[in-house]
């Protein structure tokens, strides 16, 4: 049986592979002026984030009493901030479409949280 660290990672890639696609095909057949070339970046940035939070947070379960709860909360609000910072960031240097570099980035937050609260869940769950 796999452990779940591995099929986290595991679906982590194939998110991953799938979101390169995805960029892929838009840049292919979207104008110019719609065309985000920095979301390939922001994507990596997604991926290592989601998958450093995720490792740190199955440790922190493994703790005692309620270490796993401040964890969690302490990692979202930090990972919000770093979100807000890179968004910031992309929008003021940037040389890509904003509203496409806001949509690539609401998907990729969407798309990762998801993975990771669905698997963290059922992580917790099974304790």
């Amino acid at each position: 049986m796999k452990s779940s660290k591995t099929k986290f990672l595991a679906l982590v890639f194939m998110l991953t592979l799938l979101c390169i696609a995805l960029q892929w095909t838009w840049n292919s057949y979207m104008p110019e002026k719609f065309q985000c070339h920095a979301g390939f970046l922001l994507l990596g940035i997604f991926a290592s984030t989601v998958t450093l939070t995720h490792l740190l947070l199955i440790n922190a379960k493994k703790d005692p009493g309620n270490s796993f709860v401040r964890a969690f909360m302490l990692s979202s609000t930090l990972k919000f901030f770093f979100y807000l910072s890179v968004l910031v960031l992309f929008l003021l240097y940037g040389d890509d479409s904003k509203q496409a570099l806001a949509l690539h980035f609401l998907f990729y937050y969407f798309a990762f949280n998801t993975l990771e609260i669905s698997m963290l869940y059922t992580e917790v769950k099974r304790k």
